[in-house]
């Protein structure tokens, strides 16, 4: 497993969170309802600048490859994937957050998500 510049192996519950994480899929084509889009796990960082010091496993989100990291996926041009998912969080950080949200509003929707998410695949501990 490749562990982060500011990270430490993740616990049994933060693995957990980032496996459920990948199987619900990409927050932003999750909220402008694209159904499911593959993602990357995603660490939020303090002050939400980029390059500062992670927050932790338990302050991650889902998102796909354009909207994470700028890079265009699924043989989609950057055009396509800006005109569907928006600006990118590592090429337009400050126009992601306008448009898409800032970082705590996309933690809460994962929170949320994860929520719904292993109620419905383990009813059962709810």
């Amino acid at each position: 497993m490749r562990r982060g510049r500011s990270t430490t192996t993740p616990t049994h519950a933060q693995q957990q969170r980032m496996d459920a994480i990948r199987e619900i899929g990409c927050i932003v084509a999750h909220s402008l309802g694209l159904g499911h889009v593959p993602c990357e796990v995603h660490h939020l960082t303090v002050g939400g600048k980029h390059g500062a010091k992670r927050r932790g496993h338990d302050f991650t989100v889902g998102l796909n490859p354009w909207s994470h990291r700028g890079e265009p996926f699924g043989g989609m041009s950057a055009d396509t994937c800006e005109r569907l998912f928006g600006p990118s969080y590592a090429k337009q950080p400050r126009r992601f957050r306008q448009e898409i949200g800032s970082d705590d509003y996309l933690l809460d929707l994962q929170n949320t998500l994860i929520e719904k998410h292993l109620k419905e695949i383990r009813p059962w501990a709810a």
